[in-house]
């Protein structure tokens, strides 16, 4: 699936998500043993991590709006989007050629040396493709067929 040129300055990031937690703790965290309330210092927190990028995403809007109609800028847009997919793809592979560990394999082993692995892969990603299961539910059949493979192996 493409971004769409509207994609890189939509709301949703333009803010920090995965911090956003850690950052409002780490503000209450600052203010203990200080005369300001540990709630005070978690408002500040969420105020720094926000701000910024609801700013930047604001003040940009008005010229975002003119560039998105320009061909040179959607085709760059195209080409961070394949090389997104590129690292996801590396990162996937990378995954794939060391992701099993256990006691006799403690620097992992590639899932290709174990069939049952890649009929796991093949199966979430069929019926995904062309059966139209959804993301999450194809991870849950993944992880019912390990647990499968995990009770005839182990078990």
């Amino acid at each position: 699936m493409l971004l769409s040129v509207n994609a890189p300055l939509h709301p949703a990031y333009s803010v920090s998500r995965p911090n956003f937690n850690f950052a409002v703790y780490l503000g209450s965290l600052a203010t203990v043993g200080t005369s300001l309330p540990t709630a005070t210092g978690a408002l500040i927190a969420y105020l720094g991590i926000f701000t910024p990028g609801i700013l930047i995403a604001a003040g940009l809007m008005g010229l975002w709006t003119r560039l998105r109609a320009q061909r040179w800028l959607e085709a760059i847009l195209r080409g961070v989007n394949a090389l997104a997919v590129g690292l996801i793809f590396t990162a996937v592979y990378r995954l794939w050629q060391i992701g099993y560990v256990d006691a006799e394999h403690s620097v992992g082993q590639p899932l290709g040396n174990d069939a049952w692995w890649v009929v796991v892969t093949a199966t979430s990603f069929a019926t995904g493709r062309w059966f139209g299961l959804n993301a999450a539910a194809a991870i849950l059949l993944g992880g019912v067929m390990g647990l499968v493979w995990y009770g005839v192996v182990k078990g």
